[in-house]
């Protein structure tokens, strides 16, 4: 099947699947979560430590002979600075503003492990932080890498296609399942991403609209006709973005996105209480190095399944599924990289800013939590989750700049992300090896579209779960690009 035709065949699928989703949220939403419910029953033992495989044979290629490996002939495109900035924006994005504040409460409260555990008020605290960046520091850079790795590798070193399926169509061609099931990976891989990253633009409105909404003392920025204002200005960012040249609009997007994120961060830093932040990034750093093999073998067997489930399981899945499209964006951006370089870089540069980030805003959420107001939390239980970042920053000077630069943080990290995703679907759609702009746009264009259809109906439950969903079929495929990968580059250097 040529790509160019998939372009005629993913995107009815995906206006038709979100249609469904859009119609019958609560219907698909209790389908796929009682699909879901046996998938994480069954597999919960086989997902939980597939980062943990990915951290390790990323580090084995990067310093064993292979690590000297480079892609491409050229140069690199861009600065390290500019290549880590384009990497992170794509992979995690408005996440780490939204979650920041909140991940570790929820899991002092609810897990296991946390204040419900048994555990003393310190422990619980430490057990929080160190399952949080469990599920947002390394295992998701190690997956993120994998991708970018496999694709990349084919790409600059055999004339493949920038896409998921050139592995195994080069890795295994000699063998008669490799074109039925390059075409079944990118299908997937296709209708996935689109879901997913349409779920982040509805996600991102609300955001966004909120934030305005605080700042501005109740301004009506809540209201549908502003939710839909904000949504045309974010569809002409992301479709300008998307078909400038990647130099001139996603690197210019992550340099600046970047520059504020760590700007705002060093402000809270050092304007809060600096030596509990230190005294934090500390402990984290060994509860890093300690925990995260406990973590990835650690299934509370007897304990509460549902945090489980919710937490640290659908968190993996979900990095798995956006694999493909970081892979893809990764590697389109990394020509000139050696392996190591490639592989050390995108795991524990980004690893060490949610280190930080963390630290900051998910430890200053635990001390108003154990020591202050308890506002943040009671926030976020009357689910007001957008309005967190804002109650946090109400704590420190300059209030309403702060709050400012806080918005532009989510608009231009989820502006980054569409991009990227954009990007690779346009390249996946197209020859597979070149961006197409026209492409792009549509892709823009459809996901606009479903977008803003979520908003207006409010139902995003159905997009959410059919999104996750998709990335179930990737928890196996990995091992088979990882095969194509392991094989292939063996052959190359015997």
């Amino acid at each position: 099947m040529e790509k160019n035709k998939l372009f005629l065949i993913c995107a009815p699928i995906v206006i038709i699947i979100a249609i469904f989703a859009i119609i019958f949220p609560k219907e698909l939403t209790n389908f796929i979560i009682s699909s879901t419910q046996f998938f994480y029953v069954v597999f919960d033992w086989f997902i939980i430590w597939l980062p943990l495989l990915g951290l390790g044979l990323g580090f084995y290629f990067a310093f064993s002979k292979y690590g000297k490996i480079k892609l491409g002939d050229a140069e690199p495109e861009y600065s390290t600075y500019s290549w880590m900035s384009m990497l992170f924006t794509a992979g995690i994005g408005v996440g780490i503003v939204f979650y920041g504040p909140l991940e570790a409460l929820w899991h002092y409260q609810s897990a296991p492990i946390g204040i419900n555990g048994n555990f003393d008020q310190q422990q619980a605290m430490e057990n929080a932080m160190s399952i949080s960046l469990f599920v947002w520091g390394l295992p998701a850079w190690a997956l993120y890498t994998f991708g970018g790795v496999v694709v990349a590798y084919f790409a600059y070193r055999h004339g493949g296609s920038f896409s998921p399926d050139s592995c195994v169509r080069i890795g295994f061609k000699d063998k008669k399942f490799a074109k039925p099931l390059a075409i079944f990976i990118l299908v997937f891989a296709i209708v996935g991403i689109a879901l997913s990253v349409t779920a982040s633009i509805a996600m991102a409105t609300g955001q966004i609209s909120s934030g305005l909404k605080i700042i501005t003392d109740g301004g009506d920025f809540t209201s549908m006709t502003w939710k839909m204002a904000i949504m045309i200005a974010l569809f002409a960012a992301f479709t300008l973005a998307a078909i400038l040249p990647i130099a001139k609009g996603m690197k210019f997007l992550g340099d600046w996105t970047m520059i504020f994120a760590i700007a705002l961060l060093l402000f809270v830093f050092f304007t809060g209480p600096t030596h509990y932040f230190v005294s934090v990034i500390t402990t984290l750093i060994g509860k890093i190095i300690t925990d995260t093999i406990p973590h990835s073998f650690e299934l509370y067997i007897f304990k509460s399944r549902d945090w489980l489930v919710w937490y640290p399981l659908s968190y993996i899945v979900w990095w798995i599924g956006w694999t493909p499209f970081v892979g893809v964006f990764l590697a389109k951006i990394s020509r000139g990289r050696t392996l190591k370089e490639f592989i050390l870089c995108s795991t524990l540069i980004p690893t060490g800013f949610m280190v930080v980030w963390f630290s900051v805003f998910s430890g200053y959420g635990l001390l108003d939590e154990v020591q202050m107001s308890k506002e943040i939390v009671a926030m976020a239980n009357s689910n007001g989750y957008e309005g967190t970042i804002y109650r946090i920053l109400q704590d420190f000077p300059f209030t309403k700049l702060t709050q400012i630069i806080t918005v532009f943080l989510f608009v231009s990290f989820v502006i980054t992300t569409i991009t990227s995703a954009a990007i690779s679907l346009g390249i996946m759609t197209n020859d597979g090896k070149n961006e197409s702009k026209v492409k792009a746009a549509f892709w823009c264009i459809i996901m606009a579209i479903v977008a803003s259809a979520v908003v207006i109906t409010g139902k995003i439950e159905g997009i959410k779960a059919m999104g996750s969903f998709t990335g179930f079929p990737f928890v196996y495929l990995l091992f088979i690009m990882g095969a194509a990968f392991i094989k292939q580059i063996r052959k190359d250097n015997k």
